[in-house]
């Protein structure tokens, strides 16, 4: 597995540079800069706070068999929240959304 292209790859299907990347992540401009056209690979702490601002996980990132989906950063959000609600509130929340979704393919 190539590490860089898929990276950038999902920088550019995301319509990202760079620059954004490195600010939505946390990451140093400089050093992801560097990452790209160095070809350096990132730390696994980097790695995972790039593949976290591009949403997918470290494990969709790495699978090359399944289907990956790519969460935007504000579904990534979502279900960074969702995860830390308990079951009871997940189940209502589950209840509206399939109720909003029933509603409109009336």
């Amino acid at each position: 597995m190539d590490i860089l292209k898929k990276l950038n790859d999902l920088r550019l299907e995301r319509n990202m540079s760079v620059y954004r990347l490195a600010e939505l992540s946390g990451i140093n401009q400089s050093t992801l800069a560097n990452t790209f056209s160095r070809g350096t690979i990132p730390s696994v702490q980097n790695l995972e706070k790039i593949c976290n601002t591009l949403g997918v996980s470290l494990a969709q990132f790495f699978t090359e068999d399944e289907i990956i989906v790519r969460l935007t950063p504000e579904e990534a959000d979502f279900f960074e929240n969702y995860k830390k609600l308990s079951p009871s509130v997940k189940k209502s929340i589950n209840e509206i959304v399939e109720s909003v979704v029933k509603s409109r393919e009336v």
